[in-house]
């Protein structure tokens, strides 16, 4: 029996942690959920987001069989930096000239054999 109530009070003690930390996670959220600022939270989020510069640097994903001269070269042709290449997986992070337009570099990129996919860098968020 003590055991039992042991255990129902880790448990019980977990959850009470998990749900003040979760809360406290994310003010916004809480102030779209409660109204608290006149429904200006989600407003002043997408104002914060359209200031934010729009990155110039892309993560390029290659097919390891082919290898990653393709693409080397392509970034060499296109003027671009590379700032990194990831040893984990077949990666390569790239900075583009901020003269250069970045949906075009993006679609260039797109055409080099063996890439797989490209990104611009940045924060990704899950709801």
């Amino acid at each position: 029996m003590k055991r039992y109530f042991q255990a129902s009070m880790l448990l019980m003690g977990l959850l009470f942690i998990q749900s003040t930390t979760a809360s406290a996670q994310c003010p916004i959220k809480e102030q779209i959920m409660n109204g608290d600022d006149g429904g200006e939270g989600l407003e002043k989020a997408n104002r914060e987001r359209d200031k934010t510069p729009v990155s110039h640097t892309l993560i390029i994903f290659f097919d390891k069989k082919t290898g990653s001269k393709p693409l080397l070269k392509a970034i060499k042709k296109q003027g671009c930096t590379l700032l990194y290449k990831y040893k984990e997986f077949s990666a390569v992070a790239v900075k583009v000239d901020e003269k250069h337009d970045i949906d075009k570099a993006i679609a260039d990129f797109k055409k080099v054999k063996g890439v797989m996919s490209v990104n611009k860098d940045g924060i990704m968020q899950i709801q």
